[in-house]
């Protein structure tokens, strides 16, 4: 498939951001002492640390992945002040400008500028489709009863006549009705998933649903179970899109997992925090 024109200016942003703080960490080892290097990183990875240590615990995450989520934003954090100490050593004022036009073409205040352009992007798979034939073949082979076997009398010989008597005509042995087969039994086809009416729920019951239904999904033991789980699904992204196009569409820049958790998108209370 084919990746989408907004998927590939958000990949070219990324790769142009990683370059520039390359060679902002380059231009910091060549023009700057280490100890200055050292200061730079530590206060700006400790600052970065804090705050995503703070969010972490208010969104209750499991403590292996808020201790990876936290080193992996410190060390960001930290070699991106170190290459803007390189880069204003090297160039002064011009290190603002050089800032401000990454901020503005970043794909998240593009995404806020032309909503368009981002709604454009992929919708994350919900979950695999179940296979077409819902039915097990086992249910749909008509079982045909065979007709028994017919002995057929076999003729009996024939007697010579006396003389003095006529013979006798020969009986011929009755034909018995073979028994028709039994007609093959349709297949009943499995019964259409009931529309899931989501209008009535919250945001929040709508975010909660999703995370529940992956879970949902795992325990089925039917293909019909799992048709209804990701009807559900789908009828949760949605009513979503519906409600919010510009927040679904930041969710989906954010490479979304199918147990991911998009609350932070939809709910007021929560508006940052790492992709989910």
């Amino acid at each position: 498939m084919a990746e989408s024109g907004w998927g590939l200016y958000r990949r070219g942003w990324r790769t142009a951001v990683v370059i520039l703080a390359a060679l902002g960490l380059l231009t910091a080892v060549v023009f700057v002492g280490w100890s200055t290097n050292v200061v730079a990183f530590l206060m700006g990875g400790t600052l970065v640390a804090s705050v995503h240590l703070s969010i972490g615990l208010a969104q209750e995450k499991q403590p292996s992945e808020l201790i990876r989520v936290v080193l992996q934003w410190a060390a960001r954090a930290g070699a991106c002040v170190v290459a803007i100490v390189g880069y204003a050593t090297a160039i002064g004022m011009g290190t603002l400008w050089l800032l401000l036009l990454i901020v503005l073409t970043s794909p998240a205040l593009v995404s806020r500028l032309w909503p368009q352009a981002a709604a454009s992007g992929r919708r994350p798979e919900a979950a695999p489709k179940p296979p077409a034939d819902l039915t097990p073949k086992n249910d749909l082979t008509p079982k045909i009863e065979l007709p028994p076997k017919i002995e057929r009398a076999k003729p009996k010989p024939e007697r010579k006549p006396k003389p003095d008597r006529k013979p006798r005509p020969e009986r011929k042995a009755k034909k018995v009705p073979t028994p028709e087969p039994p007609p093959p039994q349709e297949p009943v086809a499995p019964k259409a998933p009931e529309p899931v009416d989501v209008t009535d729920l919250s945001d929040d019951d709508l975010c909660l649903a999703w995370r529940r239904s992956f879970t949902e999904l795992q325990s089925c033991t039917t293909d019909e179970q799992r048709l209804a789980v990701i009807t559900a699904r789908n009828a949760y992204l949605d009513e979503l899109e519906r409600r919010a196009p510009v927040a679904f569409a930041q969710w989906l820049d954010s490479g979304p997992r199918a147990a991911g958790n998009p609350s932070r998108f939809f709910s007021p209370r929560a508006n940052h925090g790492d992709p989910d």
